[in-house]
């Protein structure tokens, strides 16, 4: 009787189980309801469904500034090497710091999503950051051109704009497609003008709010994301004057601690094509309660 080679039935199993975990994982979703809810003291969210121009799921979490409790934290880098850091999930780095909510970052490198060919592969994994960043004081990568930035003092005081004095937390994104309730164009990014999942920050104008957007997007009939002209008008719909494009796509993942302060997705990440798979990523925004 003909015998396969051990290790060629391995690779049939292998091939056979990550087939059935892809149709697993990619079967229609159920389309969950409109929702306006408090998580957290200072912390409320809200998520929007729409079916125009396409199906849309929109995710804002609102952060009250001036809330005496609510602090923030940007990813710690790693002091071996300019700009480096172990790549983590979101998931992870709430976790990792007891955080209350957390959120996708800034653009980085090296990246691969082919899964034969996939980096990060593991957590801890080498990546750069994209952009100038701080945490807590410590700066960890430089300015990049055409990469905007977003800061937030040890008191959260909020803006896009390098704060005279010393840096505290600091993460930067792409295009700061919205400034003083003007949207700015012409676009930039490569897939602006393309339907895609995205993040942003967004402050109102006193920058006493903190907006999060997080819009689901790759996943047919689900929420198949925006163009950055269509982010634009839905963050000044919430009453943003300005805006911060983030690193988006299969990075765009927005997580909250539930009362065992594990991790619960607020919204559907879409990583190898496998929707609900989190990306390891370079840096992240939390969100926590001081002591």
């Amino acid at each position: 009787m003909f015998k396969l080679p051990s290790r060629k039935i391995l690779f049939l199993v292998v091939i056979i189980l990550l087939a059935l975990g892809a149709y697993w994982f990619n079967l229609p979703k159920q389309i969950p309801n409109n929702i306006q809810k408090k998580l957290f003291e200072g912390i409320t969210y809200v998520r929007n469904v729409r079916q125009t121009p396409r199906p849309i799921i929109i995710h804002i979490v609102s952060i009250d500034l001036t809330h005496p409790k609510i602090r923030f934290l940007v990813t710690p880098g790693k002091a071996v090497k300019e700009g480096e850091i172990g790549a983590r999930t979101t998931s992870q780095f709430l976790t990792e710091f007891n955080l209350q909510i957390a959120v996708n970052g800034s653009f980085f490198y090296p990246f691969r999503e082919k899964f034969w060919n996939a980096y990060p592969r593991y957590s801890g994994d080498p990546v750069y950051v994209v952009g100038f960043a701080s945490s807590r004081g410590q700066v960890y990568s430089q300015p990049a051109q055409n990469f905007e930035t977003f800061y937030i003092s040890a008191d959260n005081q909020a803006q896009f704009q390098k704060p005279i004095g010393a840096i505290y937390n600091a993460i930067s994104g792409g295009q700061l497609f919205l400034k003083q309730g003007q949207v700015q164009t012409p676009f930039i990014g490569p897939f602006d003008e393309k339907p895609y999942p995205r993040t942003a920050l967004a402050l109102d104008q006193p920058a006493k709010t903190l907006m999060i957007i997080v819009i689901d997007g790759k996943q047919k009939n689900y929420s198949e994301g925006v163009t950055l002209a269509e982010l634009s008008e839905i963050v000044i719909s919430y009453g943003a004057d300005s805006a911060l494009n983030m690193d988006g796509g299969g990075s765009s993942t927005l997580v909250m601690a539930d009362s065992a302060r594990q991790p619960i997705l607020l919204n559907s990440p879409i990583h190898a094509r496998i929707q609900g798979y989190e990306r390891l990523i370079a840096n992240h925004l939390g969100v926590y309660r001081a002591p």
